[in-house]
């Protein structure tokens, strides 16, 4: 007799869900993920006998205003993913005069569940964020949404989008909203881990440890979490790059980390990576994608884009990682996510999506 097929919730803590790379087919993007069904790989179906790992919760992080908008939206449509809103540092140069303002009123108004007073007083330059009078019949981009976190933000000394100065400005504005409204802060470091690790002890240097047992308070869905108490954490450094010395250093001041295809890279240039996963703690360790990018070892050159569901195979490495069961694994890193993002009650077996 054959021993029944473990279901793994996973969450995706990071991926562009709403990138132009998935408008095509975002909705069975979302179906395969939500009931555990992998992409077909050169005509072959990605099955494991024992384990059938599928997506519990995916956040979908911004680049833009316009990207946040997405996300909002995206939120609103799909049970299992969740906004956030924010400007990548590689965008911070594009950004139009009010475009961070709109994004700020979006995210203390979701927090302060104030969304029509809050967005009368919007700036008209930035009509896409209003809230007109209840009975115009025209919504707020947060009616139904539900963000959890500000971001995607931080520092990029890899590419030469925007000047160093302009990005370390805007990352500081990011960081002081997430200290106000609460919502934790998703963290891009590229080639800048020293000037990060900079940034966040000064910034967080009269912060306490974050207790990742604190209770936190519950959501209010289907609008977002309101809070006035300190979030268990303030935020996840996303694509962990950094030391084994960055990654204990970084959970000292509270925040998460979040791994994804680096992590499962054979090369000798990612076995730093490797060994924060091993030491860090693992109650402060995230899964993610990245996607559409960093498809993760080795599905890494067969998959036209990464998708969600290939997380599994970050938790994979991690357990080898840790000598750890991958359900352990698993089991953990999704209590860690749901802990810092405050999600409702998740699925514990896979189904089709709900669209609202």
């Amino acid at each position: 007799m054959s021993a029944p097929v473990r279901f793994l919730p996973l969450v995706d803590t990071h991926a562009h869900l709403n990138l132009d790379a998935f408008a095509a087919d975002l909705d069975d993007v979302v179906a395969r993920s939500r009931s555990g069904r992998f992409p077909e790989i050169r005509g072959r179906r990605v099955e494991d006998a024992l384990f059938r790992p599928f997506v519990a919760a995916a956040v979908c992080p911004a680049v833009d205003l316009e990207t946040s908008l997405r996300s909002l939206e995206l939120s609103r449509r799909f049970d299992v993913l969740f906004a956030a809103v924010g400007i990548h540092p590689n965008h911070a140069a594009l950004a139009e005069p009010g475009d961070w303002e709109a994004i700020e009123r979006l995210a203390l108004a979701a927090v302060d569940g104030d969304v029509k007073a809050d967005a009368a007083n919007a700036n008209s330059a930035n009509s896409a964020t209003d809230t007109t009078d209840a009975n115009s019949g025209v919504s707020s981009p947060l009616d139904g949404a539900k963000l959890v976190a500000v971001g995607e933000t931080g520092l990029d000394r890899y590419w030469d989008d925007a000047p160093f100065d302009v990005q370390s400005a805007l990352f500081l504005k990011h960081l002081e909203l997430g200290r106000r409204t609460g919502l934790p802060v998703l963290i891009h470091s590229r080639d800048a881990n020293d000037d990060l690790d900079a940034v966040l002890r000064d910034f967080y240097a009269d912060a306490a440890p974050a207790d990742a047992s604190a209770p936190s308070n519950s959501p209010n869905f289907p609008n977002s979490p309101k809070s006035t108490s300190p979030p268990p954490s303030p935020g996840v450094v996303h694509s962990f790059s950094g030391t084994p010395e960055q990654a204990l250093a970084w959970t000292e001041l509270g925040f998460y980390l979040g791994f994804g295809g680096f992590v499962t890279y054979p090369n000798r240039k990612f076995a730093e990576i490797a060994e924060a996963a091993r030491v860090a703690p693992l109650d402060r360790i995230l899964l993610e994608t990245d996607a559409p990018f960093l498809t993760p070892h080795p599905l890494r050159g067969k998959l036209e884009r990464n998708e969600p569901l290939t997380t599994a195979f970050v938790a994979k490495r991690i357990a080898e990682l840790r000598g750890l069961s991958v359900a352990d694994v698993v089991r953990q890193t999704t209590e860690n996510a749901a802990r810092l993002f405050r999600f409702p009650t998740l699925p514990t077996e896979p189904t089709e999506p709900t669209l609202v």
